[in-house]
């Protein structure tokens, strides 16, 4: 009684019928819930939900930026699994007695309606999308590019999709930055610790999607932006493999615009939603809050870089990218190398304005040519004159 009182409540101005003859919400249904005077945020909030985590991943691939120039490409895939909490949510209400209560709702995950004459199902619920309900994971492709020089890392990834069927615009764009700390402190560590590394990492996304449903002319447009901020711990025990783990914040939001309306065919639509409009103008906030990850990653031979792992933000998600590449045009110094240049700079002397005077050797003492024979001659005569006896040289100055 309570469920169904609740559900005429909820539909208000909605159309007289919720559910297709399967028990699936309806085209209008659906897309009215993102006009935000329907105040039915929850019913599309899975939505960003699973998105904001798919985005919010694949940021780093290592603790480590090299010193040396590296450089990376590859597809980042992350899967997020549609389990319960996406096909259903829970809303408070109050009846007419002023007793609140708590009732569970679908999602446009969620399920339709059992149709059969024994069903307890409320007729005027509004189910799940029969589209969504058919996914069992969710997920985003994107390219993904990258650099590091002095271990700063730039990274930036992209994905352009042409209008297929209802689709009618998705694209993506997306920065990043990284720095590892690791070449600062490594060194002073004992050798068994040196492997290891801190990073900080930041991730930013801009989406847009466009969506046009059958029998209906317009498009829904879906504006997605996330944000990303982690400290990355990784050890890495041999060259080929590291363990990560993150610790961090992420965002999520998903603004709706546009404006649908539902137009005959020649085989139609339900004659309710005939010249319905919908306007969207509903922003949605996703999994905004702490995020945890735990990545493990190999690097095959010289640009081979796997990459598989567990993220957790409000709900799990794994990442998996394996068709990864990435290579290091050059060789870094080791932390042993690094220790023994910081060393000698510290150990080597300062140069003084003055010296203390040392007695000359007699390498520099010796004055002469490089002739010792006429050094010696040039010498002996010279001893010769000062020899000479001072009468000698007295008479012979009276004589001149």
């Amino acid at each position: 009684m309570k469920k169904s009182l609740f559900a005429t409540l909820l539909m208000g101005a909605s159309s007289i019928f919720a559910t297709d003859e399967n028990g699936w919400a309806t085209t209008y249904e659906s897309m009215s819930a993102f006009e935000s005077v329907r105040d039915r945020s929850e019913y599309v909030k899975p939505i960003i939900n699973n998105l904001g985590n798919v985005l919010n991943s694949n940021w780093y691939v290592s603790a480590s930026v090299p010193q040396s120039f590296t450089f990376e490409a590859g597809l980042p895939l992350s899967i997020v699994s549609i389990g319960n909490d996406d096909k259903k949510y829970t809303r408070s209400a109050t009846d007419f007695f002023g007793q609140s209560y708590d009732i569970e709702l679908p999602t446009i995950f969620g399920d339709h309606r059992d149709m059969s004459p024994e069903s307890e199902d409320p007729e005027y619920f509004i189910y799940g999308s029969k589209t969504l309900n058919g996914l069992g994971v969710f997920t985003y492709p994107y390219l993904q590019f990258g650099a590091g020089f002095y271990h700063a890392r730039a990274v930036l990834r992209m994905m352009y999709l042409p209008a297929i069927s209802e689709l009618k615009k998705f694209s993506l764009i997306g920065f990043g930055l990284q720095y590892s700390f690791g070449h600062l402190f490594q060194y002073r560590l004992p050798p068994a610790a040196q492997p290891l590394d801190v990073s900080v990492v930041f991730g930013y996304n801009s989406s847009s999607i466009g969506y046009q449903p059958d029998d209906y002319e317009g498009q829904l447009d879906l504006d997605v932006s996330t944000t990303n901020f982690s400290v990355v711990i990784g050890y890495k025990p041999v060259s080929f493999f590291e363990v990560m783990m993150s610790l961090g914040y992420q965002s999520a939001e998903m603004k709706s615009s546009g404006k649908l309306t539902c137009v005959a065919k020649e085989f139609g639509v339900p004659t309710a939603e005939y010249g319905a409009t919908i306007n969207p103008d509903l922003t949605v906030k996703g999994n905004n809050g702490f995020r945890f990850g735990l990545e493990v990653a190999f690097q095959l031979g010289k640009a081979f870089h796997p990459v598989v792992g567990f993220d957790y933000a409000g709900k799990s998600s794994f990442t998996t990218n394996v068709l990864y590449f990435r290579q290091q045009f050059g060789e870094d110094p080791s932390p042993a190398d690094i220790a023994k240049q910081k060393g000698s700079t510290q150990e080597a002397p300062s140069k003084s304005t003055s010296t203390p005077s040392e007695p000359a050797t007699e390498s520099e003492s010796w004055s002469g040519s490089e002739n010792p024979e006429e050094d010696w001659n040039t010498n002996t005569d010279a001893e010769m004159m000062n020899d000479t006896p001072a009468e000698e040289q007295a008479s012979d100055s009276e004589d001149f």
